[in-house]
């Protein structure tokens, strides 16, 4: 008896138990896993429901961020900004390369296997893209809402528009 005890609270202790790593991610919308690929100028930043129009460096190229996801680019982010230092050279172009993955509407960008960002995708047509971030923006101790827009802009010719 003491054995099939054993056995049944085994059974029901395996059965009941569950391992978060196993749970799957949502997959990917494919609308927006096909329509935010390419290369998009910011255009407006959104924080805590104040908009601004974002300024670019006149005379320079916009600042940027692409999405890639074709051989030898796949599923990479790049954001290039012009740097604006006292010591950089006029128009010098900073830039980002991470990884990103998108699950549901939510893009999760890597530096490796380190996770840094996550955006959720408001809204992406051939015209927009707008997501939003969820970060202390103003260093207040407070998460603030930021909602950037972006237009399409490809400056290299990089994507076919």
């Amino acid at each position: 008896m003491r054995h099939l005890v054993i056995f049944l609270l085994a059974i029901i202790i395996i059965s009941c138990s569950s391992d978060d790593g196993s749970k799957s991610k949502p997959k990917p919308d494919p609308y927006i896993l096909n329509a935010i690929i390419g290369s998009w100028a910011y255009n407006t930043v959104t924080i805590n429901g104040e908009m601004y129009n974002y300024q670019h460096t006149e005379g320079c190229t916009k600042d940027l961020f692409q999405f890639y996801n074709e051989e030898g680019k796949i599923f990479e982010f790049e954001e290039d900004y012009v740097s604006n230092c006292d010591i950089c050279a006029q128009c010098a172009i900073s830039s980002t390369n991470l990884q990103w993955e998108l699950y549901d509407n939510i893009i999760h960008l890597y530096f490796g296997d380190q996770f840094i960002e996550e955006y959720e995708i408001l809204e992406v047509n051939s015209n927009i893209i707008r997501y939003k971030r969820i970060f202390d923006y103003d260093e207040d101790g407070i998460d603030d809402d930021i909602e950037i827009s972006g237009v399409p802009y490809d400056p290299y010719n990089e994507f076919d528009n």
